[in-house]
């Protein structure tokens, strides 16, 4: 009996002890997890200012005639976008105004590639744009990997270097070839010059054109009688002259400066040689040139990149622009000038970023319309398919003369005398 009292009362021991220790073991036990909040999103990282644009350009010494007109279409093309906010950023929700910071090459390709630097060092550009002279710099867009965009820039050879942040805008060498013999084909056939000679600047890009250019006139047929080279900026070119009035030229094919080219019309017409023909392209693609020579330089035919009377979307708007603000026609470097800021713009919305990596193949990706025709690149960063431009002086008035669907004369050959 004693036995059973003591296992009865160890037993309500123990049990008094079980359920005194519950509150504690309760206590001791982790709660369940609460279900985590959703992060909140992170906010957009804070915009700057602006969007910086480099443009190196000459605006002063020998390239400043092309270099200010380009200025303006720069200038004409940020105006038109800022007036809507600038251009829409993803990675900051919001609209950024362009900025362009400008460096003058002084027309000097020691100072062109110094300037180069400084968009990317001193200015931070994240992309850049320019003209003529900046084909001495196209190693340093591709080291610094800030994007280019160039226009007056013909030298086909940079094109085949393997640059990938280098993009022409503009007629190479061997699209002013075909755009300036492209209205002699129109001609009828007994019409037609058959015997040409060349007048070739002594100067590397020069030479390229003229390895083209006798490439295409084998290709065409035409017969190059006499080929003369001289130094940029000879006072004498009689010789030149001489050799092509003795080969019985009836077309001449040349790429002066505007200098050059007066000093050519003026010894042609003392030495009585008056060529059917006369291509002075880059001479002749300047507004001024009846201005300056008159009479003289009537019917001659050049090759600007652009015209103001081609008919694209934006070019009416974009030359009346120009005309009340600086009492003119839009210049032939204006329009790309400002076709290049377009491109820029449509690449900046497209990458969503300012990520010059990005934009650069937002760049290469463009298909899209401006004010010089419809831009997209071949995988060398030229321009696929530009318009031919032709123009020939008419009654004090550059005619555009090509490509023949957009042109607004036809070629007068030959010369009236």
């Amino acid at each position: 009996m004693k036995g059973k009292r003591l296992l009865a009362l160890l037993g309500s021991v123990c049990l008094m002890l079980v359920l005194a220790s519950l509150p504690f073991m309760g206590a001791c036990a982790k709660p369940a997890p609460s279900p985590a909040p959703s992060p909140a999103p992170a906010p957009a990282p804070a915009a700057p200012k602006s969007i910086v644009i480099g443009i190196e350009i000459g605006l002063t010494g020998g390239d400043a005639s092309i270099g200010q007109p380009a200025k303006n279409g720069y200038d004409l093309a940020v105006e038109d976008i800022n007036k809507d906010g600038g251009v829409f950023v993803k990675e900051f929700g919001k609209k950024i105004p362009l900025e362009l910071a400008y460096v003058d090459t002084e027309t000097d390709p020691e100072k062109a590639v110094a300037r180069a630097e400084a968009l990317n060092s001193q200015y931070k550009a994240t992309v850049a744009c320019g003209t003529t002279m900046i084909s001495a710099t196209s190693d340093i867009w591709e080291k610094n990997k800030l994007p280019c965009i160039t226009t007056l820039m013909s030298i086909n050879g940079l094109m085949e270097r393997g640059f990938k942040y280098w993009f022409a805008m503009g007629d190479l060498n061997s699209d002013k070839v075909k755009a300036i013999l492209n209205p002699f084909d129109n001609l009828p056939k007994d019409v037609r010059p058959t015997k040409w000679a060349v007048f070739e600047e002594q100067t590397d890009w020069v030479a390229e054109f003229f390895v083209l250019a006798k490439k295409e006139a084998a290709a065409r047929g035409l017969n190059l009688v006499y080929e003369g080279k001289y130094a940029m900026m000879s006072p004498d070119l009689s010789p030149l002259i001489r050799g092509a009035k003795d080969a019985g030229a009836e077309a001449i094919l040349s790429c002066p400066t505007p200098p050059d080219a007066i000093t050519m019309l003026k010894q042609m017409k003392e030495l009585g040689y008056n060529p059917k023909g006369i291509i002075m392209t880059r001479g002749a693609d300047d507004p001024l040139w009846a201005q300056i020579l008159g009479p003289m330089g009537e019917y001659v035919v050049g090759a600007p990149d652009w015209h103001h009377a081609i008919n694209f979307p934006g070019v009416k708007e974009l030359d009346a622009k120009y005309k009340a603000k600086f009492g003119t026609d839009a210049h032939p470097a204006a329009g790309p000038a400002y076709a290049s800021i377009q491109v820029v713009a449509a690449a900046i919305e497209k990458a969503g970023t300012l990520d010059r990596s990005k934009i650069r193949d937002a760049i290469a990706a463009t298909d899209m319309m401006t004010v010089i025709g419809p831009v997209k690149f071949r995988d060398n960063g030229a321009i696929i398919d530009p318009p031919l431009v032709a123009i020939q002086w008419q009654k004090g008035v550059m005619e555009l003369i090509g490509p023949d669907n957009l042109k607004t004369k036809s070629l007068v050959y030959p010369i009236p005398r």
